[in-house]
């Protein structure tokens, strides 16, 4: 499903697309897989942009394999 006039930052084509990715993230040189983030990508370079739900919830996954709690 395409965006209405979102411009990819990185390439400048109109071409930005939301989608579901399981997205791996990196704490302390540990892959962490957080499954069915949604997020803007682009279809011809493949920059993604996160929303503030998804840096939460990849922020949370970070904090509960470091043995910290999840934000509130």
């Amino acid at each position: 499903m395409k965006t209405a006039n979102s411009r990819c930052p990185t390439c400048g084509r109109t071409a930005m697309h939301r989608v579901v990715r399981d997205v791996t993230t990196r704490r302390t040189g540990k892959a962490i897989v957080v499954k069915d983030v949604e997020v803007e990508e682009c279809a011809h370079c493949g920059e993604r942009l996160y929303d503030l739900t998804a840096l939460r919830r990849l922020g949370d996954a970070q904090r509960r394999r470091s043995g910290r709690r999840p934000a509130a």
